[in-house]
């Protein structure tokens, strides 16, 4: 049996810790990590875009990809996904690096990382897509001096661990390239 002297060893949290917590427990850190799709770009870097942009991965193989004229040269073609018109954009080119058709070690399928910003959604065709990240959008370093200066129109910074170029969809959705034809994507 407990003597009141115990009783004290039994206390309850008071009511203002109780609403946030009611085991008394000290709340986490806030975390403010983002999931992020890495692939190369033009094997010279590791890019990233936000998961949150993205609707799907896909294989691709170049004889699924139907150019259509008349296009700026960063536009493959268009391709059926989901029953609609997909348009393919060559992420290499649009952003200033060597185009995925100049490589010569370019494989017969290429990845496809559908995005959709805005309600306009594109397949930007990469290399190679290598992992998910969960990085801290606090280690992002704003200095464009740590990626080339053609890649400062579609970063919006740099992870040091592990290295990776941020790009932003947004950017990249409105490009100017992307536009420079009659027809909408």
């Amino acid at each position: 049996m407990l003597s009141l002297q115990d009783k004290t060893d039994l206390s309850l949290p008071d009511a203002a810790s109780t609403a946030s917590d009611p085991l008394g427990l000290t709340p986490p850190k806030a975390d403010n990590r983002k999931r992020f799709l890495r692939f190369s770009l033009s094997h010279e870097h590791d890019a990233l875009l936000p998961l949150e942009h993205i609707i799907e991965v896909m294989q691709l193989p170049r004889k699924d990809i139907l150019p259509v004229p008349d296009m700026p040269r960063c536009i493959l073609g268009i391709c059926s996904w989901q029953g609609e018109i997909l348009w393919l954009v060559d992420l290499n080119h649009l952003v200033g690096c060597k185009s995925l058709y100049q490589q010569t070690h370019l494989s017969k399928t290429s990845s496809a990382v559908v995005v959709r910003h805005n309600g306009i959604t594109l397949g930007l065709v990469v290399e190679k897509v290598i992992d998910i990240d969960l990085l801290d959008d606090s280690t992002v370093h704003m200095d464009s001096s740590l990626y080339p200066s053609k890649l400062e129109p579609f970063a919006v910074g740099h992870y040091l661990q592990p290295d990776g170029i941020l790009l932003s969809v947004s950017a990249i959705v409105n490009a100017s390239q992307l536009h420079a034809h009659s027809e909408p994507l």
